[in-house]
């Protein structure tokens, strides 16, 4: 490599991007950023000065949290469609932080509080009959870190394939046919209510369901599973066996509603 060379080897462009060494051969082996010029024989890495401010946009996007793959796709996109993608991002980090806050105050409350009857008992389950309801369906494999945005992404997405056929009277479900977790990754399948059967993914028969309303602070992992601990409990007390797998409920309108609930059979003795 000659001396008029107007490269930055690794080190050099650490400093002048605010990334570590280590950091930029993560992004290296991701597709994030690769280097101009790798030597076959010293495996030394060099990056041009005009390479920084892509770094520098990987480094800020970063330290507000965002996942790298996400990182990439608004790397990669025009103009309009990063501006779109940055207004999305920063909807859900907002709606992130609202539950993070909900549920610090709530964990302040409980440290100077006495706990309540129902708190040691755990969530009141409460029983009801459903009827059939017809649904256009998105199944996903998601980890809990990742799951609120692969939940809103079904949801436009059924939405609009759904149209004016969309059953806004009845609610959006999730189902959770695998365990989600920080390590287990479901599978989940996001289900929106429709009118019609000829145009359904599928239909759910009657039948029985135990809920439980979950209070807003709970709506998020891992506080949500004393709700799904409740219901599965309640699926198999006496006579009763649980039908189906387990799922969260949301409910359109004002103050935001969500219930955990399980269908369930009743055994014969």
């Amino acid at each position: 490599m000659s001396e008029t060379s107007p490269r930055l080897s690794i080190g050099e462009f650490s400093r002048v991007t605010w990334l570590s060494a280590k950091a930029l051969r993560l992004y290296e082996r991701r597709g994030l950023l690769q280097p101009d010029l790798v030597d076959e024989y010293t495996g030394y890495r060099y990056y041009l000065p005009s390479q920084a401010q892509r770094a520098r946009m990987i480094a800020l996007l970063r330290r507000v949290g965002m996942p790298l793959e996400r990182i990439g796709a608004i790397l990669d996109a025009s103009k309009v469609e990063r501006r779109r993608l940055l207004a999305e991002y920063r909807v859900e980090a907002a709606r992130a932080h609202e539950r993070a806050t909900a549920l610090l105050d709530s964990l302040a409350t409980d440290l100077f509080t006495e706990p309540s009857r129902s708190a040691v008992d755990g969530p009141t389950v409460s029983t009801r009959e459903v009827a059939a309801q017809a649904y256009v369906a998105h199944m996903a494999r998601t980890t809990a870190a990742d799951l609120p945005s692969h939940i809103e992404r079904a949801v436009a997405l059924l939405t609009q394939r759904a149209g004016a056929d969309i059953d806004r009277s009845q609610a959006l479900v999730v189902v959770y046919h695998g365990e989600v977790s920080w390590e287990s990754d479901g599978p989940i399948e996001v289900r929106v209510p429709v009118k019609s059967e000829a145009m359904a993914d599928g239909v759910e028969p009657p039948g029985k369901e135990l809920f439980t309303e979950v209070p807003y602070g709970d709506v998020q992992f891992p506080t949500i599973l004393r709700a799904f601990d409740a219901v599965r409990d309640a699926a198999t007390f006496d006579t009763r066996r649980p039908s189906g797998s387990p799922r969260e409920i949301y409910l359109e309108g004002e103050p935001f509603r969500c219930q955990v609930a399980q269908r369930y059979v009743e055994a014969q003795r």
